[in-house]
């Protein structure tokens, strides 16, 4: 008789565990899907243009200070510059000429 009360405690405890680690990959997926979605703050001369990332540790930013914009790579062994770019501009659909 005790011996089906520990396996059903047992299974109780694994099910539960099983549930906890769920929810908590279910939050990291749901974090990591969205954490570039957020709206860039404007107030400052530097913000993110863009960010590509390359895999899990590894990300090419586009950040732009004033008028001026700059690749950095971005990964375990810290931050580098990569290069100076010019601003690619929007076009309108009008030519300038």
């Amino acid at each position: 008789m005790q011996e089906t009360g520990f396996v059903a405690m047992m299974a109780q405890s694994i099910g539960a565990l099983a549930l906890v680690l769920a929810i908590f990959a279910g939050l990291v997926w749901a974090l990591r899907r969205f954490q570039d979605k957020v709206i860039p703050h404007k107030s400052g001369q530097m913000q993110v243009v863009q960010r590509l990332h390359l895999d899990g540790k590894n990300s090419v930013i586009e950040i732009q200070h004033g008028q001026q914009h700059y690749l950095l790579g971005v990964g375990i062994n810290g931050v580098q510059k990569i290069a100076e770019v010019e601003a690619v501009q929007a076009s309108n659909g009008q030519d300038d000429a």
